[in-house]
């Protein structure tokens, strides 16, 4: 029989071996793996580590192992992911949740008050990690998700009903178009925003991820710039719009806010001191 320590050995030095991971990487990821198949959390993997795992889970480890060696993402071989402490579930009609982004969700908790009856919406959602995280912060609040994916949409619907949440309703639209002519507080998206000509990411395992969700056209701007420039009959007077976009359009996205009436423009740094969210209100 092979222990819990001899199988996560095993499973970094394969990650290791097979598809480069750095160690520190290939170890998280042998953590996810064994508390996935054994069901335990990670204080219970270590106070057990000499404990002998029984075969058809040794069996089911080796073939997470072997979808995983193909470069396949964890997060879709095991069907879901961790996202602000909270767990959801995932598919590869949505994207991989990320820490970045983790972000956004920090802002605003410091901004709003936890009691607040605030009005939000997020656009894109994909899995609805950040409406359904926000609607479980402000329990008063009434969040609408919405995205232009039915597919998503049903995963976004599956994490409602695991998180038991009443407070958030769910609407498919391209951005604006189906959203109802109502004033939000908040209106919150990480919208597609890669080039759709960054053909060297097609390769990484980006591949795995919905392209609808990754790349934007007129150099990865169209998608933020809709929502920039639709989202001002949509706020309320004091209501801020959230943006996460990539690390090098900081400027250009500080520039559209500014040619469609937004004030009080602020950017924010991510963990990698990456300027990774811009914020903004409408001037009314």
């Amino acid at each position: 029989m092979k222990t819990i320590l001899g199988v996560q050995n095993e499973i970094i030095e394969s990650l290791k071996e097979k598809i480069k991971l750095p160690r520190r990487e290939a170890a998280l990821e042998s953590k996810f793996i064994l508390e996935y198949v054994l069901k335990m959390k990670h204080a219970s993997l270590i106070s057990n580590q000499h404990n002998n795992i029984n075969q058809k889970d040794i069996n089911n480890i080796y073939r997470i192992i072997s979808e995983r060696i193909t470069y396949k993402p964890l997060a879709y071989i095991l069907g879901e992911w961790s996202f602000y402490g909270l767990k959801f579930l995932i598919s590869t009609d949505t994207l991989i949740p990320r820490q970045d982004t983790e972000l956004i969700i920090d802002l605003i908790h410091k901004q709003f008050s936890e009691n607040q009856k605030l009005m939000i919406l997020d656009l894109g959602t994909g899995s609805g990690i950040i409406g359904i995280t926000l609607a479980k912060i402000f329990p008063k609040a009434k969040v609408l998700i919405s995205d232009i994916s039915l597919k998503a949409l049903e995963i976004s619907k599956k994490n409602i009903s695991y998180h038991s949440l009443k407070n958030i309703q769910i609407i498919q639209s391209n951005w604006m178009k189906n959203i109802p002519s109502k004033k939000f507080d908040i209106i919150v998206s990480n919208p597609p925003y890669i080039n759709e000509n960054d053909k060297h990411l097609i390769a990484s395992e980006l591949s795995y991820e919905p392209k609808i969700s990754l790349f934007s056209k007129e150099d990865g701007y169209a998608d933020i710039a809709q929502i920039i420039h639709q989202s001002p009959k949509f706020l309320t007077q004091n209501g801020v719009l959230y943006l996460e976009h990539g690390f090098d359009q900081s400027e250009k996205i500080k520039d559209l806010l500014s040619e469609n009436r937004f004030i009080n423009i602020k950017q924010y740094y991510d963990l990698n001191k990456i300027i990774r969210v811009t914020s903004g209100k409408i001037k009314h």
